[in-house]
Formats: structure tokens, C-alpha cells, sequence
């Protein structure tokens, strides 16, 4: 009898992360392979990427809707409730051996503490990580205490993952699953990226900023101060914006984004979503990384990048020696900036990869089910 694994997936970032293992499982006769969709795949206005999982097939497609239009602190409540309901329905319709869920997005908290009274097999990936300046942080570990299973991207987060729910059983450290392979990758030709989406062939800096979700007050601010910063920088070289996420507030940087397109229409290029391949093609082209994205954190230093990290989004997580740290503050950010410039010689070690990750994982369902 085949092993019947859920991959829950709420949103482009997470889904990105997955096709490691979804390949894998998806060519593995021992596996019978299930996507749960919802979240912003379904939503028109976050680029309706439910449709680039239909066209990759791994497997059989389930749609679980309820995630809120909008972005208050109300609806964001109100819409993490609604996920529980319809989540209960779908729980209480389909049995899994094991499901995955990943990182720390409140849709996916939703969907996973739905499951507890069904007494789901719920498999953590990207468990007992520290964002202090997203409220991420409590989904995170609302997630690992709801799992059974969890697939760590290094030794100090299994140590975290083992204080939060008191075992050392089933924590595996396997690396960060989306640097799987990504030595033998065959990246789409940026050329062909940049005409898919509306590129020039400039030299360009690609930036990504969400909100920061514990200090809410302050967006408009730091959006004030990223509107600032770009404006500037932009006198120079292109930059290419990869939209924010269905976070509190979060329609605020879409606006300023849209601002500075309006405004500098040919200095600017906005992406909603370019998908995982034609996101490193993207990194792996562009001069360096300006943002508070994970994506800056766990991969960067993989493609020989620097980043500019802005804000407390991501402060306690791992960092690799890519990362330059700031406040949201023009003039920091600019000397970042002008640092990068000037420092040629890229000297780093990614800290979150390790190789075979997919396969770990694999092994250890495979060893689990005998």
C-alpha cells in the first residue's frame, strides 16, 4: 500500500521550497502525493499561483479556500478563524499518513492547528528558527508543538525544536530544502526572465520587503524611508521589486511599490511572481539583495550574493556572512549599499545547506511507515 503524504502549501515562497521533495515523491511509486492549496495561491491579486502548480502536476490538487481579502489586524483574525472552519471540514474528509506543513505563516498555522483534534501527522519544515520582528515567530512554534516530525535547517534550531516540545525524538537537521541541488540546477536563462516579464537589459538590484508585523504602527514609516532609499538608488541602477506578502499591512508596500513605478516607470520593475526557478535566475543576475525576505537569509550566499538586510523582520535568524544589517534608515541603508559596491571579493559559506535533503527526508518516511 503506498504511503499517502499531504504537502500543505499556502503561498509562492513556500511552494518554492517544496519542488525538491514534490519532485522526488512525485516520481516515487511508494509515495501517493497530495498538494493542499489555499492561501494566496488562490488569490487573484497575489498572481494566482495555483495555476503554476496545475502545470507542474506532481500530483493530485486539493483547494481549501477562506483567506482574507484584506490586510488589518481584524481581517487577518477573522480570516485566520475562517481557515480553521473550512480546514476542519477538509480534516475531517481526508486521511493522510503524513503531512508536511512549512515555516511560520499564520494561513498555515490556521490549517495545521485545525488538524490537531483530528489528530493529524503534521511534519515540520523550517521549525525552531527566531524572527523577532514578525509575529511569524508564534506561528512557527504553534506549528512545531502541533507536529510530530520536524525537518530542521540547522544544529541550533534542532536544539530549539527539542526545548519547545521536550524530546529529542524525530528532529532531523537535513539543511534548508530549498538549497536542494541547487549545485546541478539548470537555471532559466535570465534572458529569457527578463523578456517574460517585462525586464530591460539593465544591471540591476532585486529587492523583496513585507511588513513587519510586530511593530504595525511603523510601516508607514519604513515604507517611507524604502520609497526614500529606492528613489535614490534607482539613479544608478534598475531595481526589480518582487511584490510583499498577505501580511498585516502589506498592501502599504504593495502601494509604494506601485508608486515608485508610477513615478519611474523605467527605472523600476515590479514582479508579483516570478517562481522559484526564475527567482534564482533572478538573484543569480542581479549586482546584490536590498529587502527583509528569508529568501536574503537562507539562499543568497549560495549564489554568491550580498544582501542588505533592513529591519528586525528577520532578527535572530542564522545568518551566513553575505548579510549586512541595518535599520530601516536611509542613510545606513545607502552606506550598505555603497560597501557592497566597493567590496568585490564574495567570502561566504552558506550556513543552511547541507547536501541530500530531499532525500533524508524521504528516508526517514520511508523507515517511519516500516
Amino acid at each position: 500500500m503506498k504511503i499517502k503524504i499531504g504537502i500543505l502549501t499556502s503561498s509562492r515562497a513556500d511552494y518554492g521550497i517544496y519542488k525538491p521533495l514534490l519532485s522526488k515523491l512525485s516520481e516515487d511509486d511508494r509515495f501517493d502525493l497530495t498538494i493542499i492549496a489555499f492561501g494566496m495561491h488562490l488569490q487573484k491579486h497575489h498572481g494566482s499561483t495555483i495555476e503554476a502548480i496545475r502545470k507542474d502536476d506532481f500530483g493530485t490538487l486539493h483547494q481549501v479556500f477562506g483567506m482574507p481579502e484584506k490586510d488589518t489586524e481584524l481581517e487577518i483574525s477573522k480570516g485566520y478563524g475562517q481557515l480553521i472552519v473550512h480546514f476542519s471540514e477538509y480534516w475531517s474528509n481526508h486521511e493522510f499518513d503524513n503531512v508536511f506543513a512549512l515555516g511560520d505563516r499564520f494561513e498555515m498555522s490556521a490549517a495545521v492547528q485545525a488538524g490537531i483534534p483530528f489528530r493529524v501527522n503534521f511534519s515540520h519544515i523550517h521549525g525552531g528558527e527566531t524572527t523577532l520582528g514578525a509575529i511569524d515567530n508564534i506561528y512557527r512554534h504553534q506549528i512545531t508543538l502541533a507536529s510530530s516530525n520536524h525537518f530542521v535547517a540547522a544544529q541550533s534550531f534542532a536544539k530549539k525544536v527539542s526545548d519547545l516540545i521536550g524530546s529529542k525524538q524525530n528532529i532531523l537537521d537535513v539543511g534548508a530544502l530549498s538549497l536542494d541541488g541547487f549545485e546541478n540546477l539548470i537555471l532559466p536563462e535570465w534572458t529569457s526572465v527578463m523578456k517574460e516579464f517585462n525586464i530591460p537589459s539593465e544591471n540591476f538590484i532585486l529587492v523583496t520587503f513585507h511588513p513587519e508585523t510586530v511593530n504595525v504602527n511603523m510601516n508607514k514609516y519604513y515604507c517611507k524611508v524604502i520609497y526614500e532609499v529606492l528613489e535614490k538608488i534607482s539613479q544608478n541602477d534598475h531595481i526589480v521589486i518582487t511584490m510583499a506578502n498577505a501580511d498585516t499591512m502589506g498592501s502599504l508596500f504593495r502601494e509604494t511599490s506601485k508608486e515608485l513605478k508610477e513615478k519611474y516607470p523605467n527605472k523600476i520593475s515590479l514582479v508579483e511572481s516570478f517562481g522559484k526557478e526564475n527567482y534564482f535566475s533572478a538573484m543569480k543576475a542581479s549586482k546584490f539583495l536590498i529587502g527583509n525576505t528569508s529568501s536574503g537569509i537562507l539562499e543568497a550566499a549560495s549564489y554568491g550574493k550580498f544582501v542588505v538586510n533592513v529591519g528586525t523582520r528577520q532578527l535572530g535568524r542564522l545568518q551566513s556572512g553575505n548579510v549586512i544589517n541595518t535599520d530601516f534608515n536611509k542613510k545606513q541603508i545607502i552606506a550598505a549599499v555603497e560597501k557592497i559596491k566597493t567590496d568585490k571579493n564574495f567570502r561566504c559559506v552558506n550556513k543552511y545547506y547541507k547536501p541530500n535533503t530531499a532525500n533524508n527526508i524521504i528516508k526517514f518516511l520511508l523507515n517511519e511507515r516500516l
